[in-house]
């Protein structure tokens, strides 16, 4: 996982901090473009004034600035800016929930065995909702999402990202399957190149769409796709969009009737930057925590726990 830290020292020497997952940029490029061309702006900048500080930041997004290095600022003036004033970011955003449900982001398996077992130790834990990944293979993911509704029984929420591997013939057959087994969602059963393919299967099944796990996608993208009706669930990461950005999607996704959930796959803090987002919004219903839990809480005293 690459991991990058940012601080942001108010006038008084308090800190905001933010931390989150690159994914596949490496974490040194993501640091060298906040040094050159964030950092800049937030020399004396007004915490309330978010948008017009980092609108230069976002120009330069469109010319190939990558997400992170604006998603983290964005966290560590909210940080800031909570800490200045005694208050937790959720309290700003307008508190909605004190409570989401736990969701385990569980890592692939090879196959239905492996996958029955796994299933049975995140159980264990306590978990009533999990989110399997593809293995790549449209055989194995089939067996794999059947034997895991097998153990948890019907009261479970079940997930599967397949994080847009699959063509649509591909798709629409594991979406089937997925309609039979009473999955919660379908995550990213295609590129977001494909939009079009997204509609077509969001129209041929009855297991809701949550997509996409995307660094292209900020609101801007998202906004024509959602009054389209291309998705059922929109999902966006505020340790690497920003929570202005996932705040404004979760608001703007709530104007169609649609869920938004935050991808928080990362560092304990990037999972708490979903967290205080999707606990001011009223159609959250998860937070994501990668499994093993407690796995990536590196940078803080202690991780999450789950309230059983």
């Amino acid at each position: 996982v690459h991991g990058v830290h940012i601080c942001v020292v108010g006038e008084t020497g308090q800190c905001g901090d933010a931390v989150g997952w690159t994914g596949d940029l490496p974490a040194a490029s993501v640091v060298a473009a906040f040094d050159a061309c964030v950092k800049p702006l937030l020399e004396g900048a007004e915490l309330a004034n978010r948008s017009q500080v980092m609108a230069p930041a976002w120009r330069a997004f469109r010319g190939g600035m990558p997400f992170p290095a604006i998603g983290l600022a964005d966290v560590a003036m909210w940080d800031l800016l909570g800490r200045s004033v005694g208050m937790s970011v959720t309290q700003l955003l307008g508190q909605h929930t004190r409570r989401l449900k736990a969701c385990a982001s569980a890592p692939p398996v090879k196959d239905a065995d492996d996958g029955a077992a796994m299933t049975n130790e995140i159980l264990a834990q306590g978990f009533r909702a999990i989110k399997l990944h593809s293995c790549g293979d449209l055989s194995r993911d089939i067996a794999v999402c059947e034997a895991a509704r097998e153990v948890a029984g019907a009261e479970v929420d079940l997930m599967m990202d397949v994080m847009a591997i699959y063509d649509r013939r591909r798709a629409l057959a594991l979406g089937h399957v997925l309609d039979e087994l009473d999955y919660r969602w379908y995550e990213d059963p295609l590129p977001e190149t494909d939009l079009d393919g997204w509609r077509e299967l969001r129209g041929a099944l009855t297991t809701p769409l949550a997509g996409v796990d995307a660094v292209r996608f900020t609101i801007h993208e998202y906004a024509r796709p959602i009054a389209d009706g291309t998705f059922d669930i929109v999902r966006m990461d505020a340790a690497r969009n920003g929570i202005s950005q996932l705040r404004a999607l979760s608001t703007l996704a709530e104007a169609f009737g649609i869920g938004c959930e935050g991808h928080a796959f990362g560092p304990a803090l990037a999972q708490a930057a979903n967290l205080q987002v999707g606990s001011a919004a009223g159609n959250a219903e998860f937070c994501e925590l990668p499994i093993p839990l407690g796995a990536l809480d590196f940078g803080v005293k202690a991780g999450f726990t789950i309230d059983l």
